[in-house]
């Protein structure tokens, strides 16, 4: 198996969307049939993120309308590593993406339909990014497959991603694997070596359903991950598409995690906590009255 996947942390930024606190799960839970899905593979290319984000956007395009497509992962590639791209990641090919880029695609560009370009990863990878291959009509299609906002979460368990699943459909993981994630449908995890991105789609009482584009046997692509792996030692960041959050609602939020990162440092001095909950305080009741 390649060990360089093509996944790397994000920066984070001040401005980004926050998914905050889980919510509660129904009590009885229908399986998510995924047989549907047509799952890309990138072979030796350090393209997971890109072939992450065409899962994705299946998916949601599927739960939002029953529409099936299949998206390029190629597509996006060409767009994420072409300089004069809108967006362009800055990242070396052999350095891969990380969320923020592979968002910021499916916000900006959108994703392009499977064929013409489809996703020969038998290509050399100066064939494959060759930005001339893209048309007109593949920048049209692309337009009608964008998602509006996208929003992370950095604690990574079964309840944050079972949550997200629930309320946004799917998701894509960050996470950090070894050999024995591939050739089992139910992987497991020794070392933190090799960064990966994959899509979750399901979850039961014991773990969460993954595709994973690096598997060579389409037989295991579709993984169940037990949930003694989802721990911070595996797993790192957790983003998704959503509906854009009011102004008033994300400045809650952000002040909220301020509050508890405070709240929860012991050595944060007894001043500093309080002058922050006066200020959420202020927050809240500024929303209020416009409200």
């Amino acid at each position: 198996m390649p060990h360089n996947l093509g996944a790397r942390e994000r920066v984070k930024l001040s401005d980004e969307r926050k998914l905050g606190t889980a919510v509660a799960l129904p009590a009885t839970h229908t399986p998510i049939d995924l047989s549907w899905l047509q799952v890309n593979q990138q072979g030796e290319t350090p393209f997971c993120g890109e072939h992450a984000a065409s899962h994705l956007q299946a998916i949601l395009e599927h739960a939002a309308s029953g529409t099936i497509n299949r998206f390029s992962p190629r597509y996006a590639a060409i767009k994420l590593k072409t300089p004069s791209s809108p967006v362009y990641d800055g990242f070396s090919v052999e350095d891969g993406t990380d969320m923020t880029a592979i968002f910021k695609f499916l916000q900006t560009v959108g994703a392009d339909l499977y064929e013409p370009l489809e996703n020969d990863v038998t290509l050399p990878l100066t064939t494959y990014l060759d930005p001339t291959a893209v048309t007109e009509n593949d920048d049209l299609e692309a337009t009608n497959h964008k998602d509006v906002d996208f929003a992370y979460d950095d604690t990574v368990n079964i309840q944050t991603i079972a949550s997200a699943i629930y309320q946004w459909k799917a998701v894509i993981l960050l996470l950090k694997c070894d050999d024995g994630f591939w050739g089992t449908a139910n992987p497991t995890f020794t070392q933190p070596l090799y960064g990966h991105f994959v899509t979750a789609y399901d979850w039961d009482d014991t773990g969460v359903w993954v595709v994973d584009s690096a598997e060579p046997n389409l037989a295991y692509s579709l993984k169940h991950i037990d949930q003694k792996y989802l721990t911070s030692e595996f797993f790192f960041e957790l983003g998704t598409a959503v509906d854009a959050l009011p102004v008033e609602q994300q400045t809650v939020s952000d002040a909220s995690e301020a509050v508890q990162d405070v709240t929860e440092d012991t050595q944060a001095p007894a001043a500093e906590k309080e002058t922050l909950l006066q200020e959420i305080e202020q927050v809240v009741e500024e929303i209020e009255t416009v409200i």
